[in-house]
């Protein structure tokens, strides 16, 4: 069981009291309180070997919610390391200013496609140039909003194979050197000038609110090698299907107080945050994604409706098609060993079916 789960369930309503919680918000909170209950239904497993009977019951597949996301995590990422290229891979990080988290903050739908868009446009922009790499690039990116003590920092990651296709698609362009992909200066000036350009038009009352020094001082893109892209696919992964913080990172927590841990960006050392209930809960609610916003995005010939282009790349690159048998993203390897007798004899034998109520009620704020 997730002792953070539990805590959420329980202060849920308290907190929905006092403070204003968005629809998004409020369904997340009431998934993760209907989590692994009853109330979803589950499996009956019988042991062939002592034949004592255990019960598993659904998870709400939320990605809130501290309990979810494990199967889901590892089939995304099998799915990528499927993907790779032989070509070495790099990293590129666009951040969002300071000035732009508080727009962030009171239209993230909005503001998390200019972010996706404008930064896919900057990169893809500047590798076309000639004297660059003159190619198309395809990237896939991950949104990450949160900071290591869960304050609003949204940045995007993109793993980006190191070459892209000619424009008439008939030649595979290698980047000038092995670890080098794109300068990142000409790459953040143009995303600065692209979100600016965006936001006057999609939020025109909110650009006005920027200070002019926004505009004017650098923004912040980082480039990295990152090899095959293993590594970089495994690091993504963790923020597929999880929110901003674990159970493993959590010290202690009670109705007043939550402490956790984190590691300082700065200095590498390991240090602990402590928040009142209300705040930790404000932080933790503030990376739940408005519905229908997708966290993982795709671009260039990485899109899938640009699957053609992409089966030419890998004729270019003499790929050999990896093609694997769909499982079931639910299935997790403890349903087969019995906790009785410990031997790997459990089988399902019946379903339970969700109890037939509402959802947990969760108060509006007055």
């Amino acid at each position: 069981m997730s002792a953070l789960a539990e805590w959420l369930g329980a202060q849920a309503p308290g907190y929905a009291c006092t403070h204003a919680i968005s629809p998004a918000q409020r369904r997340a909170l009431a998934a993760i309180a209907r989590c692994r209950t009853p109330e979803m239904g589950g499996r009956v497993y019988r042991c062939a070997h002592c034949t004592k009977h255990d019960f598993a019951y659904h998870s709400c597949h939320h990605r809130s919610c501290p309990r979810c996301g494990g199967a889901r995590t590892a089939a995304w990422t099998q799915r990528q390391r499927d993907r790779l290229l032989p070509v070495p891979y790099f990293m590129v990080t666009f951040t969002l200013p300071a000035p732009l988290r508080a727009i962030f903050a009171a239209e993230p739908k909005v503001m998390i496609d200019l972010l996706f868009g404008e930064s896919a446009r900057a990169l893809q922009t500047i590798a076309s140039l000639p004297k660059h790499l003159g190619a198309d690039l395809g990237m896939t990116g991950v949104l990450h909003t949160w900071g290591r003590q869960m304050q609003l920092h949204p940045h995007v990651h993109f793993i980006v194979p190191g070459g892209g296709l000619a424009e008439d698609g008939t030649a595979w362009r290698h980047t000038r050197k092995p670890e080098w992909l794109v300068p990142s200066a000409p790459v953040a000036a143009r995303f600065r000038q692209g979100m600016a350009a965006a936001l006057r038009v999609a939020l025109p009352g909110r650009h006005a609110q920027v200070p002019d020094s926004c505009w004017r001082q650098p923004w912040v893109v980082d480039i990295q090698h990152v090899g095959s892209g293993e590594a970089a696919i495994k690091y993504l992964a963790r923020y597929v299907q999880r929110t901003a913080i674990s159970d493993e990172r959590i010290r202690t927590m009670d109705a007043k107080t939550v402490r956790f841990g984190y590691r300082d960006s700065a200095s590498g050392e390991h240090k602990e945050c402590t928040l009142d209930a209300a705040e930790f809960m404000r932080r933790y609610l503030q990376h739940v994604l408005p519905t229908g916003v997708h966290r993982v995005r795709h671009f260039g010939w990485e899109h899938p409706a640009a699957w053609r282009r992409r089966r030419v790349v890998e004729t270019l690159l003499a790929v050999e098609i990896v093609v694997r048998p769909k499982q079931a993203e639910d299935v997790v390897q403890w349903h087969l060993v019995c906790p009785h007798c410990q031997a790997e004899s459990l089988r399902c034998v019946g379903t339970l079916p969700r109890v037939a109520r509402s959802p947990p009620f969760v108060p509006r704020a007055a």
